[in-house]
């Protein structure tokens, strides 16, 4: 059975060019999370792959606990 993807928001990164931006997770490394942009904002489009450390990306309280 596959897991219901995990969404959050990119906070503090870029000076804050990303704050807010939805994005999916894909995978958790060592340093952090590899997210997916779920949204476009300034020169970054749906679709772009970040590597994220674990205080810049927030998970939504309602994805992370949704059948619990």
């Amino acid at each position: 059975m596959r897991r219901k993807p995990m969404v959050g928001t990119v906070v503090g990164i870029f000076s804050g060019a990303l704050d807010g931006t939805r994005a999916r997770l894909l995978r958790t490394t060592k340093l952090g999370y590899t997210v997916e942009l779920l949204e476009s904002k300034g020169t970054f489009t749906k679709g772009d792959i970040l590597l994220l450390s674990i205080a810049e990306f927030n998970f939504d309280k309602k994805e992370t606990t949704e059948g619990e």
